[in-house]
């Protein structure tokens, strides 16, 4: 609308200034060429403006003819271009489906439209995936090294192929440049640390994650994991080297990011009480059991004492226990405890409830010295008391072991268990995944207070003698008869108080 309103008004002008010019008195004479002219002044502005009108449009008109050729090649690329951009549409479209013929056909229509475009390396790479032509996607990929804006997805698709082909040498090197490229990229970081891990490059790795961290590619509480666990697969990697100074110092530091961590308590520890710094050594697994009550920890305090009085032993025990009293192996540690004291019946009535809940092998060993120990201080030792310790030593012998790890008090990883260990503690907090199997069922309370109280022990009678005794032809031989029906009664008596 707005034009058509300049249309008309440009118009009116015009009209209104040849009016203007065709009413204006007086004549215009000039001389030019040898020729003398003598015109109405309107006519000659008139004449002037077509001229200059003309002028302009023929002038318009030949910049057009001349910028033909160029237009047109314009007009040709963009053309090119459309349909380039289409082929890669529907070329990645087929790569998506997994239509390898489709997709390479449209990888070879990009490229002749776009014969420049990083896209259309990444599509010719992905089809020659896609059909099984490795060389040709290698070569590809490769290419899309030589632009910056293509080298990052160069580097990936690169690292994918040495990873196929089982080129761990070559795999890590496009990973390492790839994350130098684009710290911040998760797949990068994933493939360097999974690569690190598994060369057992602990100290690498650790530079990783605090790349990792600064560019936020895991938060501060994965990463204080991470570089935890990885301290502790280096300090007793430091160990087996016979460098205990560094073992210790990395140990140290694990523990200070993350106090619960057993493995690291454990080496801390022993490393202390070899050193003469035995009382470091048990307020690090204090602290480290408060928080992360397990079976390690407990048998690495018991072993800093082990050659100290049955009193100091006993006062360590519960001194450790108390940190963490609502814990099994705290119940299990005062089990101990009483055993070592002597007290016997207390032992066994503290392990009862935890037989109930799970009954491991250990658990049912210690239930048997138990019993064991409170038939001892009692009375008398019927035959049937031995019988329930056995049946608790066989239990013993068929249950499954504690599955935490280090539950003998030792950790004793392969290169991969470290590499478990460290992907675990980084993701879950956790040393290792949750077993496959559940734990061993407890005993039932009734068959508790059966196999294991002892029952009161009655004394046995001996037989009523007779009012008059048969005289027999051969004294000895009914004196022996006797022996033996007495022996028999007092066993059958036995097996009824049992």
């Amino acid at each position: 609308m707005i034009r058509i309103l300049i249309f008309i008004l440009s118009i009116v002008f015009i009209a209104a200034l040849l009016t203007v010019l065709a009413g204006a008195d007086g004549r215009t004479t000039a001389e030019a060429f040898g020729l003398k002219f003598d015109i109405h002044t309107g006519g000659a502005a008139i004449i002037v403006l077509f001229v200059v009108g003309a002028a302009i449009i023929l002038t318009s008109v030949y910049k057009d003819l001349r910028r033909l050729p160029h237009d047109l090649k314009i007009r040709e690329r963009e053309a090119a271009r459309e349909r380039g951009v289409a082929a890669l549409t529907r070329g990645l479209e087929a790569v998506a489906v997994g239509d390898a013929e489709s997709a390479q056909h449209h990888a070879r229509v990009a490229r002749r439209s776009l014969p420049d475009s990083s896209l259309t390396r990444l599509l010719a790479a992905q089809a020659a995936h896609l059909a099984g032509d490795d060389g040709a996607a290698k070569e590809s990929f490769t290419a899309m090294l030589e632009a910056p804006e293509t080298e990052f997805l160069g580097l990936r698709g690169l690292f994918h192929h040495a990873m196929r082909a089982g080129d761990k040498d070559a795999a890590k090197g496009y990973a390492e440049r790839a994350f130098r490229l684009r710290a911040n990229a998760a797949w990068a970081f994933e493939s360097v640390l999974d690569l690190g891990l598994e060369r057992g490059a602990w100290g690498e790795t650790r530079a990783a994650v605090k790349t990792a961290l600064k560019n936020k590619v895991i938060d501060a509480a994965k990463a204080g994991r991470a570089e935890a666990a990885l301290l502790t697969a280096d300090a007793y990697a430091a160990e087996a080297s016979g460098d205990t100074g560094q073992a210790l110092s990395e140990a140290e530091a694990a523990l200070k990011l993350a106090p619960s961590l057993a493995p690291a308590a454990v080496l801390a520890a022993r490393l202390l009480n070899a050193a003469g710094r035995r009382g470091r050594a048990s307020k690090l697994l204090e602290q480290a059991f408060a928080e992360n009550p397990m079976a390690a920890i407990i048998h690495a305090h018991n072993a800093l004492f082990a050659e100290e009085s049955d009193e100091k032993r006993a006062e360590e025990m519960q001194r450790i226990a108390d940190r963490n009293p609502s814990a099994r192996q705290a119940k299990l540690q005062l089990a101990r405890r009483h055993l070592l004291l002597g007290e016997a019946r207390a032992a066994r009535l503290a392990l009862e409830p935890l037989l109930e809940e799970a009954a491991f092998a250990d658990d049912c060993a210690m239930m048997a010295e138990a019993i064991q120990g409170e038939q001892r201080a009692a009375d008398g030792k019927p035959e049937s008391a031995g019988e329930r310790a056995r049946y608790w030593l066989r239990r013993a012998a068929h249950a499954p072991r504690d599955p935490s790890p280090g539950a003998d008090g030792e950790f004793h990883f392969t290169r991969e268990g470290w590499a478990r260990l460290v992907r675990e503690y980084m993701e879950h907090g956790r040393l290792a995944p949750p077993p496959l199997e559940e734990a061993p069922a407890g005993v039932s309370a009734d068959e508790i207070r059966r196999l294991a109280a002892p029952e009161p022990v009655k004394a046995i009678e001996p037989p009523p003698a007779p009012d008059v005794e048969p005289q027999t032809e051969n004294p000895q031989a009914d004196d022996a008869d006797d022996d033996a029906s007495s022996a028999a009664r007092i066993i059958a008596a036995a097996g009824k108080v049992s």
